[in-house]
């Protein structure tokens, strides 16, 4: 399993338009996407801090999604988002929620 993670700032006042546009624009193109798994979202509001995690069966399916997909996705978070987020991933080597166990 692989996970993506993006980390951003959002614009004073635009937490609330940012969850919106996550749940009503982002997950339901992120379903859609073969290797898709979960979504998971963080937030400080204290710092208009936003963290999501997504999770793929494979590092290709990840990347296809970087490549294919998260430019358009990227446009519809602009009025939400101050900068640039930054993108890191990560091979998952444990989890109790989807039973994975270090090789």
């Amino acid at each position: 399993m692989f996970v993506r993670q993006v980390n951003a700032h959002f614009k004073p006042g635009k937490f609330d338009l940012l969850n919106r546009r996550l749940q009503e624009e982002v997950i339901p193109l992120l379903k859609k996407q073969k290797g898709f798994r979960d979504e998971l979202s963080f937030y400080d509001k204290d710092k208009d801090e936003a963290f999501a995690m997504s999770f793929w069966d494979t590092r290709q399916d990840a990347e296809k999604y970087q490549r294919d997909v998260y430019p358009e996705v990227s446009k519809k978070m602009k009025d939400a988002i101050e900068g640039t987020p930054t993108i890191r991933s990560f091979e998952v080597n444990n989890s109790t929620w989807y039973d994975i166990h270090a090789a």
